[in-house]
């Protein structure tokens, strides 16, 4: 049973006294390669659009589909369209009364092009150089297909769409040319083509926008936007129309408006993020998300006031990059309001924006299934690498009102949020799963969530004690449960199991967790004054080590000793063939020997990737930690050892801080922690 299933279940009951609960959960179709989104109408019908394969293990060629939900979660109809040839949805919008419009890359020279269409002259044949043609089809609200057609034959990306209130239709992306351009347009010429820094030559492309209008007969216009899109950046991911028919559209280095007639800018400005989200407000705001840029800077009250980012140690170059949400103004020359929001980690990706009724703003994307800011979560993270999250935020970015992880054991992805009936929080991604092929194949997903104030007693994170991260709990780990509300009588139960509370206060409560934790995952949550705090499914684990940090944060310096058992520093560094004794909690079950610790499956401690010789262990308390402590006694390292592994590294030497990293039962603890070493 996929934990997406698990959560649903557990809606009902678990969820019932506080907190954000699922309203209904649907697996769209297995199989899918791509999601392109989700779209509501005005009656909160919920339509689904993807890209389908019959066979992924076979040839079969992949089409488009289409499917529309009730309010409820009941499949209403489910199409697909395409050709005989390769057909992929790139994006797509829902008008109020339920037309759906969906724009993509076809390879099929037989695409659908109805009566009527624009279209230029259709491709004959495929195209030699494996580069496909753009396509808008039009769905109307019972599923009968309104207009379909080619727009462009050349290397024409199309990245998003969207719809006025008329029904005229935008779509924008990248292009390397062959777009056909309108009288009159902003920029006719495109700005692409190659260059070279005499070694290697780089490609380039330029941003377009094409409007049709609404019964898809004809282009109101179509232009470049003279917006160069290159390796690394991008232009075109994100648009919104505004009432006046004017098309904000996203790029890496600004965001740009076009006037109505696709003639001219009105106004273009730069928030200082790389835009792969937009929304826009009813006073006419503009939210805009992505990584963060040089120069940001949020504003007073954020939400997020500082980067959450893993610290790089001294001689690391490649560092993370935070996420963040921005606020403009509707003449893209004043920043509103602005917050760091995402995990310590770059896979974070800030994937979808909406806005609700009263002015709060749903975010879904992807993160690092550790370290992601969570308020109320009904989860915690899941999958390997990257797991999907969803939050809403207050209008002024200033408060996180709920957070949470969303996905099972494989790797997935949130790639839209919507609002949904009665104000509810949509969401639709899909799993990402390898396959011997190479390519990669899930399954689509849709969930509908009631989402409510942050309740007075709640539960928002389980975190190793040592590491200061959640993840995966394991038996006899030191855990530091954060929240609200916590009374002095609090406790927190693991499967209805009562942990052993080492320290109490109302933000936070360090527990032992209990053994005999279920082998996938455990729910939590808190008892307090008579009270229940909301349920969080946290992942669970043989070993989940962390490693404690000096500092208590969980990074940087190690809490580390030295051979002569003073504290390691910068000051008082290790030297390579020494002893040191570093600590952790989450080892798993652990056994004794003459009053040795003993862990039930091998440890391995690497310095700098170094394999360090183990020495001996012991477990109990330490002065200024909470919960026993695993105490584990290694070598440092020698250049004697690193070369008889690889004879290449004889001129290899030890920078003045290396990390450290302990793994059990193929789990490691955090990156970003320190040993000092002498030079």
């Amino acid at each position: 049973m996929r934990l997406l299933l698990v959560f649903f279940v557990f809606s009902a009951s678990a969820f019932a006294q506080t907190g954000p609960a699922f309203q209904w959960i649907e697996k769209i179709r297995s199989n899918q390669e791509f999601f392109a989104g989700l779209g509501t109408d005005a009656q909160g019908n919920v339509y689904v659009v993807g890209t389908t394969q019959a066979a992924p293990a076979s040839a079969a060629a992949r089409d488009v589909f289409v499917t529309r939900l009730d309010p409820a979660g009941n499949i209403v109809y489910s199409k697909t369209f395409g050709g005989t040839g390769d057909d992929t949805a790139s994006a797509m919008t829902v008008d109020a009364a339920g037309s759906v419009y969906v724009t993509g890359v076809t390879y099929s020279v037989d695409f659908p092009v109805t009566p009527g269409a624009y279209s230029p002259t259709p491709p004959v044949e495929p195209n030699p150089g494996g580069t496909g043609w753009t396509f808008v089809f039009r769905l109307n609200a019972d599923g009968t297909l309104g207009y379909s057609t080619y727009f462009s034959n050349e290397q024409t990306t199309p990245g998003a769409i969207a719809v006025d209130g008329s029904g005229s239709v935008y779509v924008t992306g990248q292009t390397s040319g062959g777009l056909p351009v309108t009288p009159g347009a902003y920029r006719a010429v495109c700005d692409c083509g190659e260059s070279s820094n005499g070694f290697f030559s780089v490609p380039y492309q330029d941003g377009f926008v094409t409007r049709f209008d609404a019964s898809g007969s004809r282009l109101t216009y179509s232009t470049y936007l003279g917006v160069t899109a290159s390796i690394g950046f991008s232009v075109g991911n994100a648009m919104v129309v505004a009432p006046d028919g004017s098309a904000y559209v996203g790029a890496t280095f600004g965001v740009y408006q076009l006037n109505v007639t696709g003639s001219a800018l009105v106004a273009q400005g730069q928030p200082k993020v790389d835009m792969q989200a937009m929304a826009l407000a009813g006073d006419g705001s503009l939210y805009v998300a992505g990584p963060v840029l040089t120069g940001f800077q949020p504003t007073a009250g954020a939400a997020q006031a500082n980067p959450n980012l893993v610290p790089l140690l001294p001689y690391q170059s490649t560092k993370e990059i935070q996420t963040a949400i921005v606020k403009m103004n509707g003449l893209l020359q004043q920043t509103l309001a602005a917050t760091y929001f995402g995990g310590p980690y770059q896979s974070s990706l800030l994937l979808s924006l909406a806005l609700d009724a009263s002015g709060d703003l749903f975010v879904g994307g992807s993160t690092a299934p550790k370290g992601f800011p969570t308020v109320s979560p009904l989860a915690a993270g899941f999958g390997s690498s990257e797991t999907g999250f969803a939050a809403e935020l207050s209008g002024d970015l200033s408060k996180v009102q709920f957070s949470s992880y969303f996905g099972d054991n494989e790797n997935f992805w949130v790639r839209t949020v919507a609002v949904g009936a009665n104000g509810s929080l949509l969401l639709g991604g899909a799993t990402v799963t390898p396959n011997t092929t190479g390519s990669t194949l899930g399954s689509v997903w849709v969930n509908s969530l009631s989402v409510s104030a942050p309740p007075a007693l709640r539960l928002d994170s389980v975190q190793n004690a040592a590491s200061m991260l959640d993840g995966p709990v394991s038996s006899g780990e030191t855990v530091t449960v954060r929240g609200a509300g916590f009374g002095s009588d609090a406790q927190v139960l693991f499967g209805g199991v009562a942990a052993t509370t080492i320290a109490t206060a109302s933000d936070h409560i360090t527990v032992l967790v209990p053994q005999g934790l279920p082998t996938v995952a455990v729910t939590v949550h808190v008892q307090s004054g008579g009270g229940f705090s909301n349920s969080v499914l946290v992942p669970t684990a043989t070993a989940s080590p962390g490693l404690f940090s000096a500092d208590g944060t969980g990074a940087g310096q190690g809490y580390i000793l030295n051979h002569d058992g003073t504290l390691n520093t910068s000051a008082n560094p290790a030297h390579q063939g020494d002893r040191i004794t570093i600590f952790a909690t989450g080892v798993g079950p652990v056994s004794f020997d003459h009053g040795y610790a003993v862990t039930a499956t091998p440890v391995s401690v690497d310095v700098e990737l170094f394999y360090a010789r183990g020495v001996a262990a012991v477990m109990g308390p330490v002065a200024g930690f909470l919960g026993d402590v695993y105490q584990l006694t290694v070598y440092v390292p020698t250049m004697a050892d690193i070369i008889a592994v690889n004879p290449d590294l004889s001129n290899f030497k030890f920078p003045p801080q290396v990390g450290v990293v302990l793994t059990i039962a193929g789990q490691s603890s955090q990156s970003g922690l320190a040993i000092s070493i002498a030079q």
